[in-house]
């Protein structure tokens, strides 16, 4: 498995879907994969990032609110498949010394994980399969592209692999 973090949510100007931008945390050579997901979730992952509280608990804050309330402890998530143009994802769950593997959704792991403060993972097979190098994406010579502009930014011969 690769530790990576959110690098960005951002909007993918050709459909107009959201798109979590995950990055490499360890390692010269980042990789960078690419997440398309619904905008619910987009609204809770930005939310939990710009730490904007609700005065309502909203879906995410209640299962994090139900595993605090159980003792139990988010120990991680994991992307760990990808089958046609879809990514699953697991979530590790740690309740009275026991571990529990929960299949999720990337997008619903992800504002979990965030509520939680858990770490992100891609399994390898996941990331090197669909996945990109950082350094595959376009640079002015003068100055660095701004992470949140990566889908503008990728070489034609990358975007025509990881496109929906």
């Amino acid at each position: 498995m690769v530790e990576v973090k959110i690098e960005v949510l951002t909007i993918d100007s050709n459909t107009g879907a959201p798109v979590v931008i995950l990055k490499e945390k360890e390692g010269d050579a980042k990789r960078i994969l690419l997440i398309w997901i619904g905008e619910s979730e987009a609204w809770a992952i930005d939310n939990q990032l710009k730490n904007v509280d609700m005065p309502r608990p909203m879906t995410h804050d209640l299962l994090k609110n139900v595993i605090d309330t159980i003792s139990g402890k988010v120990q991680s998530i994991c992307v760990n498949a990808f089958e046609k143009t879809t990514f699953y994802a697991k979530v590790t769950l740690e309740l009275n010394g026991e571990e529990y593997e929960i299949d999720s959704r990337p997008s619903d792991a992800f504002a979990l994980a965030l509520r939680c403060d858990a770490p992100i993972f891609v399994d390898e097979d996941v990331i090197e399969e669909n996945g990109f190098l950082e350094e595959e994406v376009k640079r002015d010579k003068d100055k660095d592209v701004d992470t949140k502009d990566i889908l503008e930014n990728l070489d034609e011969d990358v975007v025509k692999n990881y496109t929906v």
